[in-house]
């Protein structure tokens, strides 16, 4: 697998916390997991609030009204 490398800062007791518990040659692994595991949960909230939103019949009725206003296809230029 491709790897990018990437900089960015941690607190010095964050840092030493990663190195004891993980070591320093896991610690890249480590730290793509618990960033890809991030991105997974924030993915199913999003999802979860599309979806609610979607059986939200007073939302569903501004949207229909919202959509009237395409209706002429036109572009809109502001």
């Amino acid at each position: 697998m491709k790897k990018v490398n990437v900089t960015f800062s941690l607190p010095p007791e964050t840092h030493y916390a990663l190195q004891k518990f993980i070591g320093k040659k896991k610690m890249s692994a480590f730290v793509a997991r618990l960033i890809d595991k991030a991105m997974e949960e924030k993915r199913e909230q999003l999802k979860q609030a599309y979806q609610e939103a979607a059986a939200d019949p007073d939302l569903n009725a501004i949207f229909k009204e919202w959509s009237a206003l395409d209706a002429d296809g036109g572009d809109w230029e502001w």
